[in-house]
């Protein structure tokens, strides 16, 4: 039986860009895919579509929808074991020309079924290696669309062993690893298929042994890779529990650092509050001593201020006290002057002089 892959298709495909599309007179003589461009009808194929469709070529065409693509090396084409007819694998399963009880790809072009297990089997086996983590998801995801709802019990566990690899690649399986999971699980599907089993009981005992033999093989190729994805899981785990336990080192480092600092701080803190309660102290003192020489300065301004009332009315009190003096010595002398001359002229004159010195002692 012939595979379906993409990589079979006989051309390389030019990018979009490049998609020209050809006169109208040509479209009888070659492909319109101008990456193609073979002479029409391919291969001499003498089927009603190739003889009738304009422009289209069996070897890089969909038979239903008459498009090409670039898609290669994937389950997105499938092709017919018969005729070598092209077909997009939605395009069948929308069309309903997958029959989900069977698992068989009826061609359009010749009517003719192909079996769908051992063409995905075939693709895998073929194109897997160069998928990378992405690309796998989405063929697996792709094959569960193409195998789910069917009744073929075959079908059923693909689907469930795609469905399980998915969410193993998501955590963390190697995509090389689950291709080879799904490798092993072909080779199982094929040893449990009902023809192996009608033929169980006719088998020689030694084909019997041989084929034991090559169970336990399998089963023993199958708990290698498991036992190296589980290494490889414990080496993963053990490296991230190394990488945890460092940065809980480093956290409680950190904390301990964080702790001294807080304390040192606390320290500070409490060498502050003592500083700030002692200058409050202080400033409550000088504020105690200030309001006393507050008091004690008004105290002073007031004794200053009677001594100086007092001191001005004792000046003023002996200052007329002098005047009073020096004027009854002048009266005394002047008197003396009059009794000693007693002319006329004489007298006269010291009265006068007389009566002048006396009127501000009265006026005092």
């Amino acid at each position: 039986m012939g595979t379906s892959s993409g990589s079979n298709l006989p051309h390389q495909m030019l990018p979009p860009r490049q998609q020209l599309q050809t006169d109208p007179h040509i479209f009888h003589k070659r492909c319109i895919n101008t990456s193609c461009q073979n002479q029409l009808p391919a291969d001499d194929c003498p089927c009603e579509i190739c003889a009738n469709r304009k422009g289209f070529c069996n070897l890089c065409m969909c038979v239903i929808c008459s498009k090409f693509d670039f898609q290669v090396n994937t389950c997105r084409w499938i092709g017919c074991d018969v005729c070598s007819h092209w077909a997009h694998t939605d395009c069948a399963i929308r069309e309903g020309e997958i029959s989900k009880e069977e698992m068989l790809f009826k061609c359009r072009a010749c009517n003719r079924t192909s079996e769908l297990l051992g063409w995905v089997r075939d693709v895998f086996q073929h194109c897997a290696p160069n998928w990378d983590r992405e690309g796998l998801m989405k063929e697996l995801d792709f094959v569960s669309r193409i195998f789910r709802g069917g009744e073929d019990t075959r079908g059923k566990k693909l689907v469930c062993k795609c469905e399980e690899l998915i969410n193993k690649i998501k955590g963390g399986l190697a995509e090389a690893t689950a291709a080879k999971l799904l490798l092993m699980f072909f080779q199982e599907s094929e040893v449990d298929s009902p023809k192996s089993l009608e033929n169980e009981g006719m088998i020689a005992p030694q084909d019997a042994c041989n084929r034991i033999a090559e169970v336990v093989k399998q089963t023993l190729r199958k708990m290698e890779i498991v036992g190296e994805e589980k290494t490889r899981m414990y080496n993963k785990a053990l490296l991230g529990l190394e990488e945890c336990e460092r940065e809980m080192e480093e956290k409680a480092k950190e904390v301990s650092e964080l702790k001294l600092e807080m304390e040192k701080k606390k320290q500070q803190i409490e060498e502050v509050g003592r500083i700030v309660r002692l200058k409050e102290a202080e400033a409550e003192m000088f504020q105690l001593k200030a309001n006393q020489a507050k008091v004690e300065a008004e105290r002073l301004e007031r004794i200053v201020k009677a001594k100086r009332e007092k001191t001005e009315e004792e000046y003023v009190s002996n200052y007329l006290k002098q005047r009073l003096r020096e004027a009854e010595a002048e009266k005394e002398y002047m008197f003396e002057k009059m009794k000693e001359q007693e002319s006329g002229g004489e007298a006269l004159k010291f009265s006068e002089m007389l009566h002048r010195y006396d009127a501000p002692s009265r006026q005092e």
